[in-house]
């Protein structure tokens, strides 16, 4: 490219280009036509003059060295298309004119120039051109008929006179021929420029389309690898490279035994057959990198398929799980020493109190010299607190764990009710009442354990009605999805409800808005339903009560004869 192309337009780049190979075709035309003239000078008489001929391919070699001067140094490239074009009609006209006029077999020779116009100019300048053309050579037509201009004549046509009406018709089929030709080849030629605008504007949105996709695949967090049919590796991104400890010349190609894929197993299975059936895959595994570190990975292999359905192979997204584990293992061990400061912290509490009491009690006993009965009633009443704290604690740190037993709920509810209303005082106004689907209800738990289960609840939904109120218990049969038969038993009471912020600190050891109370009896409570597969589930309606849902699984048999 020349220093003015690079001043010009890119249009005008592309335009100067194409006038050059039309410079070439141009100058290939006329040697053809100087070859077939040499031929024709070849014999005595040819069928018409030939130097005329000769000084056109001279004029056309000419001209043709002179637009590739213009072309170096002229801005006005469409303009010298234009002229270059008109010139050609002209070139024509002489041409015609001396094959023979209206016998001349080179009239279709105007074609090319309304064919270059539409090409490389617009519908309009190929119009124009083909008016030109038609007037061009209807005129030379009228003026050989009239006798104004001697016309040159074919040896075999000598002495022919035609009649002006078989002129007339065969300029109007030539122009007819010049403007279909320009209507035509226009429309077909703003197609194609049209289709090369969408295809070029379909490369560039793939050409984006691709520079994005290789960015999100480099740039992703993820290792990402894609193996083929056979197991051989195609690809990997730059966050695979740096998860393996290995680069992608070292990798591609190669098979997937010869990587730290080997580790996954199942691969192995996949690739045995020779249609391998490709379907999803998740593993963690183990490799060494070649630094000697060691790291678990987390994989998730995919069919890569074409939209056609076709399996091309596999693909797999992969993880570093070495720190998150590790994190994982850190966070666990702080909650595990979290809850066991918490322990610590409120055993501590629950067990001063009491001490401090009876080191008061023995502290007056010594000043005094003797033990009055109230202080020894003192000792006794914190250290019979001091075994329950102890006990309670023993219980929700070792729950004991009790055999395999089956027992009826509903008779067991229905004591624990009984126990529950004896054990009201007197000025209590809470009201018990009791709702069974049917009876019995056999489930797996130890009737002492599940006593002091329904115990605690219900001592804690007393407790929550200080003013009086309703207490419901019920027992419902339940099946899960997967068919197990499962019996839940809801108490419901009428009192004030749980706030929002404690309904999930209930549960919590040494955890109580009560005066005098542990903190331990919920908390022993879901210890023990735990241990016997169960749940307990709170639902708090603040204001209007709150609800305690106990399910335990159903003694064998039980489910299907229910």
């Amino acid at each position: 490219m020349s220093d003015a192309d690079t001043n010009r337009p890119i249009e005008d780049v592309a335009l100067g280009e194409r006038i050059k190979r039309l410079i070439g075709l141009r100058l290939l035309i006329a040697f053809l036509f100087l070859g077939g003239a040499s031929i024709l000078a070849s014999r005595e008489s040819p069928p018409f003059a030939l130097t005329p001929l000769f000084v056109l391919v001279a004029c056309t070699c000419l001209l043709s060295i002179l637009y590739l001067l213009l072309l170096r140094g002229i801005r006005q490239i469409r303009a010298l298309c234009g002229l270059q074009l008109w010139i050609d009609s002209l070139l024509v006209t002489a041409l015609v004119h001396y094959t023979g006029g209206i016998d001349s077999l080179f009239a279709f020779v105007y074609i090319f120039p309304i064919l270059a116009a539409v090409i490389l100019l617009s519908r309009r300048s190929s119009l124009l051109l083909a008016a030109g053309s038609s007037i061009l050579y209807g005129a030379l037509i009228n003026i050989q008929l009239h006798g104004l201009m001697q016309r040159a004549q074919f040896l075999s046509a000598a002495g022919i006179t035609h009649d002006p009406w078989y002129a007339i018709f065969q300029t109007f089929v030539n122009s007819v021929a010049f403007f279909l030709e320009a209507i035509l080849g226009s429309n077909l030629a703003e197609r194609l420029k049209e289709a090369g605008r969408e295809l070029e504007q379909q490369r560039a949105d793939l050409r984006n389309l691709r520079t994005l996709h290789q960015d999100i695949v480099a740039n992703i967090p993820s290792g990402i690898v894609t193996l083929d049919l056979k197991g051989r590796i195609v690809s990997v991104n730059l966050s695979a490279e740096k998860i393996i400890g290995l680069t992608a010349d070292e990798m591609r190609d190669t098979s997937w035994r010869d990587t730290p894929f080997r580790e996954i197993k199942p691969l192995g299975a996949l690739f045995s057959t020779s249609t391998p059936h490709f379907s999803g895959l998740s593993q963690e595994f183990q490799i060494r990198r070649p630094d000697g570190r060691t790291s678990l990975i987390g994989i998730n292999f995919t069919p890569l398929k074409t939209s056609d359905g076709l399996t091309l192979g596999l693909v797999g997204i992969f993880q570093d799980l070495t720190e998150r584990r590790q994190i994982e293992a850190r966070l666990r061990q702080a909650d595990r020493l979290a809850a066991v400061g918490q322990l610590a912290a409120g055993l501590a509490h629950e067990v001063r109190n009491p001490l401090a009491t009876i080191s008061g009690a023995i502290q007056l006993v010594k000043e005094e010299g003797a033990a009055r009965p109230q202080l020894l009633d003192i000792v006794l009443r914190e250290t019979d607190r001091l075994k329950l704290v102890t006990g309670r604690f023993l219980d929700f740190a070792r729950p004991r764990q009790a055999p395999e037993k089956q027992c009826d709920l509903v008779s067991l509810l229905r004591e624990m009710v009984s126990l529950l209303e004896k054990s009201c005082d007197g000025t209590s106004t809470v009201t018990f009442s009791f709702q069974c689907e049917a009876e019995p209800i056999m489930v797996a738990a130890d009737p002492d354990q599940m006593k002091q289960v329904l115990w605690n609840l219900g001592l804690n939904a007393i407790q929550a009605m200080p003013g009086g109120g309703r207490l419901t218990f019920a027992i419902r049969r339940r099946v899960s999805d997967n068919g197990a038969g499962w019996a839940a038993v809801e108490l419901t009471d009428t009192g004030p409800g749980i706030p929002p912020g404690e309904v999930d600190r209930i549960f919590d050891p040494f955890y109580t808005t009560k005066s005098g109370g542990t903190g331990l009896g919920l908390a022993i409570a879901q210890k023990i339903i735990d241990n016997l597969g169960g749940r307990i589930e709170v639902v708090s309606r603040e204001g209007d009560g709150a609800t305690f849902t106990v399910y335990l699984k159903q003694a064998p048999g039980e489910a299907r004869s229910g």
